[in-house]
């Protein structure tokens, strides 16, 4: 390890693996993308079946109705978000005749070929966006169909000591400390997203902004998405209530939504991810960025639990515990063992940086 060009080879074929594999990520996003929420959701619903063993009521049954509650549950936003949808493609051309009617009114003039051509090209842009949406929910009904099987397996899973594992070993810690994070995250944040559409729906029925319900969906969804998720969610209710109203009806939607869904996004949810997860939240957001061009819309919503599911792989192998280790909360708590972690990544850089330096160098860094 002390010749320089025999490290400079592993650390190129380590970073050519690396690429090799997110790209082979994203080119298999199609069929990877049900699989991942499926063991999401199955990860958040498991303990249910058990809470009701407890209460006496038989496990098959347990079962059943812990899988009958999230199929209809996510079948009903499903089917509702599809309908809309349909509904929505059809009646565009309406909404884009009457918004670039409120242009024209804005203005003071009669509508001129500028808005004209901006409405020619904002439709095929509204078309894409629906036809995105369209294929989602077809990876949520695929999801389901997985998630049946996932739960039944999982509920059929002995334990680890029937399995001949140590339930004390490192590993199994690990893995039970990372489904514990998944699942309070995504419980906890279900029920404030539940909520924050639920305000936004009622929000919009009040000023009688048309398809609120949907709107509605769209923010409960967003809201899985850390930072910008409230942003892509008010554009659609904005546009349309510009297109029905006009500006001033445009700006009460906006600042509704600012206050409603920014507030839980700045003031809620950085204390979910950042103080209960012990996670950076930079980690966060650049995850966000990467699991999104990875796995598309889907990637951002599950951002978050495959971030950590990174970081609990790095934490198993000694050569990249020490950066999950600064991946990790940058509170006050560990403060001694993020400097060690430092500490060595600052060394690996050295010995980087010693494949292209001087012997003495490479000497200095070993040493």
């Amino acid at each position: 390890m002390n010749d320089r060009s025999g490290r400079l080879v592993i650390y190129l074929v380590g970073a050519a693996s690396i690429f090799l594999i997110l790209f082979g990520i994203r080119g298999s996003a199609s069929v990877l993308n049900p699989i991942f929420l499926a063991l999401v959701i199955t990860i958040t619903v498991l303990p249910i079946p058990g809470r009701l063993t407890r209460r006496g009521v038989p496990g098959w049954l347990a079962l059943v109705l812990t899988i009958l509650v999230v199929v209809l549950l996510l079948g009903l936003v499903i089917l509702t978000v599809f309908f809309s949808i349909t509904k929505l493609s059809v009646e565009l051309p309406t909404y884009m005749a009457e918004a670039e009617q409120q242009v024209a009114v804005d203005s003071g003039s009669e509508t001129s070929t500028t808005t004209t051509e901006l409405t020619v090209q904002l439709g095929p842009i509204l078309q894409g966006v629906i036809t995105t949406v369209l294929n989602l929910l077809v990876q949520f009904g695929m999801a389901l169909v997985i998630f049946f099987f996932m739960i039944s397996a999982a509920m059929a899973l002995p334990g680890a000591v029937r399995l001949g594992l140590d339930p004390n070993a490192p590993m199994i810690g690990r893995i039970t400390h990372l489904t514990g994070d998944i699942r309070r995250y995504m419980s906890i944040l279900t029920g404030v997203n539940f909520l924050v559409g639920l305000v936004d729906t009622i929000f919009l029925l009040y000023l009688g902004v048309d398809y609120a319900l949907l709107w509605g969906l769209l923010a409960w969804f967003m809201g899985y998405i850390p930072s910008i998720g409230f942003m892509i969610a008010l554009i659609p209710p904005v546009l349309m209530a510009y297109a029905q109203y006009g500006l001033q009806t445009a700006l009460v939607v906006l600042v509704g939504y600012i206050v409603i869904n920014g507030g839980v996004q700045n003031f809620i949810q950085p204390k979910i991810m950042g103080q209960g997860l012990k996670i950076s939240p930079v980690v966060v957001f650049v995850g966000l960025f990467v699991w999104g061009f990875l796995l598309g819309g889907i990637g951002a919503i599950l951002a978050v639990p495959m971030t950590l599911l990174v970081l609990m792989i790095m934490e198993n192998f000694e050569g990249t515990r020490m950066l999950a280790v600064l991946m990790r909360y940058t509170g006050e708590e560990k403060k001694e063992e993020r400097q060690k972690a430092a500490e060595h990544v600052k060394g690996l850089w050295g010995k980087v940086k010693g494949t292209t330096g001087s012997d003495r160098e490479s000497d200095d860094i070993v040493e």
